[in-house]
């Protein structure tokens, strides 16, 4: 039995997803044959809340078997990521992709690393262009829709109720907002957030079978995708919705610096309350739209209108 959803949440874990089961009213719960998927309303808009595990194998098959289940208007990942120190973003930063590479996908000789195009196969097709290496996000009208609502700048977290943050505009810049901290095992000058204001970015971030252990493998790695963090699930999820016309969104929080194993500098909490403080700003600005179009004559699939 397909069961229409409006929006899916995604992460790899719970503790990821756990946070945001407060927003839902009406809760209840589906089986399914890969996870447990935690549905309810806001706004009348119908939510579902899903893990998928970690990998990229578990990220595809999660989201091939809750596609079909459930036909969501959209996809939406959330979760923690490692930031490359050469790169823009601060730890507690929040990075909404516009560009997903595919890490470790392709071939690895003594003299670097090539994509899949120097195998010859592409991953995936979209537009009638082979993919190789890279989906393009900047043109999906779901990236576009939330670039829209959370404009890349700082932000601040607030609750509006109970369990409930939504991430507010701040004035200032950077500099003026940014701290730095010290340590004596070679995590000196790791850049960090403040505890209430954050960054809001749009940019390119790299699916990785195996995260960096340390930091001449990070070097390394944003020397060859330039991207501005890695994850370890972003590609697979991305390539399904490709592959079944499900528009997605990826939105995570920047936990650590890529290759900075010493937990002790990690900040997962910070990073995902400040990734779903951006989500709960989609949210609350999607369930306004989504009753005033409850007065629009024209039909409407998810947020957008569906061409006659």
């Amino acid at each position: 039995m397909v069961e229409h959803v409006d929006v899916l949440i995604v992460g790899a874990v719970p503790h990821e997803l756990d946070p945001l089961e407060g927003w839902l009213e009406e809760r209840y719960r589906r089986e399914t044959p890969w996870t447990i998927v935690r549905m309810g309303t806001f706004g009348g808009l119908r939510l579902g809340l899903a893990c998928l595990g970690v990998g990229k194998v578990n990220a595809a098959a999660g989201s091939a078997v809750l596609v079909e289940r459930f036909r969501p208007a959209q996809i939406w990942l959330v979760g923690s990521a490692g930031a490359y120190a050469e790169g823009p973003l601060m730890v507690g930063d929040v990075l909404v992709s516009d560009t997903v590479l595919l890490g470790d996908e392709g071939v690895w000789e003594r003299n670097g690393w090539g994509s899949m195009k120097a195998l010859g196969f592409p991953v995936a097709e979209e537009m009638g262009r082979p993919v190789y290496e890279r989906f393009k996000l900047t043109e999906d009208a779901a990236v576009q829709r939330v670039a829209a609502l959370t404009p890349a700048g700082l932000y601040a977290v607030e609750l509006f109720a109970s369990e409930r943050r939504w991430a507010r505009p701040v004035a200032g810049d950077k500099s003026t907002a940014k701290g730095t901290l010290t340590a004596e095992d070679g995590t000196a000058g790791l850049r960090t957030s403040t505890a209430d204001v954050f960054q809001v970015a749009f940019g390119p971030s790299v699916t990785v079978g195996m995260c960096s252990g340390d930091e001449w493998v990070a070097r390394q790695r944003f020397a060859r995708y330039h991207a501005w963090a890695e994850d370890m699930e972003g590609s697979a999820v991305v390539q399904v919705c490709r592959r079944y016309g499900v528009p997605v969104v990826q939105c995570r929080g920047i936990s650590n610096r890529a290759g900075v194993r010493n937990k002790r500098w990690w900040r997962i909490p910070d990073a995902l309350a400040h990734s779903h403080a951006v989500v709960g700003s989609w949210l609350l600005q999607m369930s306004v739209s989504r009753k005033e179009e409850a007065c629009d004559p024209k039909p409407v699939h998810g947020f957008f209108h569906v061409p006659q």
